[in-house]
């Protein structure tokens, strides 16, 4: 059994002398920590594979050199416990798609450790992060979530005198804010940040909203693998997956939550189904990492309305094989109750599907563009019955959609986040160190 470290010189430890400023001549490569507790593992390959492919198009464009460090809870290898067993199988250090990456573990007790875990993870890291910091003086933290990596980074910010590009991706900002003592813990964070990014223009306000410099925050979306997201031939696709070739498909690719809309889109199928007959809903996902499943009630759904014929579950598929499903569809769906910016739609239209889609986190940007697909007025199985068939009944330019997400892949992503790192590491180099944490 792997031992817990307490980290607890991170408290202890005397402020750092600033590293050199960063003039562009210094060093060849900026040196990048990235602090993002969700990325993907060999156990937990699809885990926070949005920020991975962020930071994998930065490392791309060869102007800095990153190191990925990624916050575990501590769990025993007990089998017993299906939902947390596979923390305890995560390799403490691994490359990942030509990353480096290592994981410190800290202790994250049930039920109440949510309100203490920027705590709990600043103790467990605190060593591992020093260590690092002897071998990788690292001049800037990439910090993926606002809460508790975006907290932590802003701590360790300040102990080493170093700017922290904070990033904010969902419910970090749209519900943490809202909780008692994590809300506090967001605010002090976005007051001590270098540069902050919002995956769509809500999150970038909800920031705002919480005390962030506004000059501070920028708008950068997710991006999307145009290699690994590629349209196949409709036929094709629908033979290699074993769908029919003669029906109308839709599709929806996700955890299995109540969240991601799936019983509403089956609820809104019978309605569809009156005027065009021969559409049929393929939804694409499983349970989620932590155990979440709303199967039984997409289930009843499909009982219900009677659409069992016309609705297949395929459970979870391998990432590399989406590109397939994707393929097969005449629509993509996404009828969520709140994202950041979600990646399946970017990957539909990457394989030149349109998306219909709830207003939710990016999207309103996202279909400002309305050759890309149509936006609900709201989140329900009725307006999602109208805008599949309104959608339904267009004709859709697939190589326009296609030529929309090779302007929008990662590698533009990657792009505007370099412009954030070097304007933190400018500003760095203008400013006096900052005190040290209390």
């Amino acid at each position: 059994m792997k031992s817990v470290e307490t980290g607890s010189e991170l408290d202890g430890r005397v402020n750092q002398p600033s590293p050199e400023k960063f003039s562009g001549t210094n060093r060849k490569k900026p040196r990048v920590l990235v602090l993002a507790s969700t990325f993907p593992s060999s156990i937990q390959p699809i885990h926070g594979v949005f920020v991975k492919e962020r930071v994998k198009a930065v490392a791309a464009l060869g102007e800095f050199d990153l190191r990925v460090m990624s916050p575990t809870p501590w769990f025993p290898p007990l089998k017993m416990f299906k939902r947390w067993y596979p923390l305890s199988q995560i390799p403490a250090s691994e490359t990942v798609d030509g990353l480096q990456v290592t994981r410190p573990r800290y202790l994250l007790l049930p039920k109440i450790g949510g309100y203490y875990h920027t705590q709990l993870m600043k103790w467990g890291i605190g060593r591992s992060v020093a260590r690092l910091r002897e071998e990788f003086p690292f001049d800037l933290i990439d910090a993926h979530f606002v809460y508790p990596d975006g907290v932590v980074g802003a701590m360790l910010g300040e102990l080493y005198n170093v700017p922290v590009v904070m990033t904010a991706r969902g419910e970090d900002m749209i519900r943490f804010p809202e909780l008692p003592v994590i809300g506090n813990a967001i605010r002090w964070g976005l007051k001590r940040a270098s540069q902050l990014v919002g995956l769509s223009e809500e999150l970038a306000q909800k920031m705002i909203e919480n005390g962030a410099d506004p000059a501070r925050v920028r708008v950068i979306s997710n991006g999307v693998d145009t290699a690994k997201f590629r349209p196949v031939p409709r036929d094709e696709a629908r033979q290699r997956m074993g769908l029919p070739l003669d029906r109308k498909i839709i599709i929806g690719v996700g955890y299995l939550l109540e969240r991601k809309g799936f019983h509403l889109a089956v609820e809104a199928l019978r309605t569809v189904r009156e005027r065009h007959p021969d559409a049929m809903l393929v939804i694409v996902g499983g349970v989620s990492r932590w155990g979440q499943d709303y199967s039984a009630e997409i289930h009843e759904a499909i009982r219900r309305t009677g659409m069992a014929d016309h609705v297949r579950l395929v459970g979870a598929r391998p990432p590399e094989e989406l590109y397939l499903w994707y393929s097969t569809a005449d629509l993509f769906t996404i009828l969520s109750s709140r994202e950041g910016s979600p990646n399946a739609p970017l990957e539909a239209l990457a394989c030149g599907i349109p998306i219909v889609a709830t207003p939710i986190g990016s999207i309103p940007q996202l279909l400002t563009n309305t050759t890309l697909g149509l936006m609900l007025p709201e989140r329900s199985a009725e307006a999602a019955a109208r805008g599949f068939c309104d959608a339904l009944a267009m004709t859709w330019d697939r190589e326009a959609i296609r030529a929309w997400s090779v302007e929008n892949s990662w590698g533009s992503v990657a792009k505007q986040v370099a412009a954030t790192f070097r304007d933190a590491l400018r500003e760095a180099g203008e400013q006096p160190p900052r005190s040290s944490p209390h």
